[in-house]
């Protein structure tokens, strides 16, 4: 499979990942994993990672 040059889409959506990475891990830390606000950061997450892989899966079949 050829390299894929990062889009400004992907570079967007990693920060915001990382950024949402530390807060859930900070918010985990203070408030417990099972925290509402823990779990509403977590799933946040995992929305922008499942968008972060649908802009990688289609810039490597493009």
């Amino acid at each position: 499979m050829p390299f894929s040059p990062i889009t400004n889409e992907q570079s967007e959506l990693i920060r915001i990942i990382e950024s949402l990475r530390r807060e859930m891990i900070q918010t985990g830390m203070k408030e417990g994993l099972t925290s509402k606000n823990t779990i509403k950061i977590s799933r946040k997450l995992d929305e922008y990672i499942v968008k972060y892989q649908a802009t990688h899966e289609w810039n490597a079949n493009s």
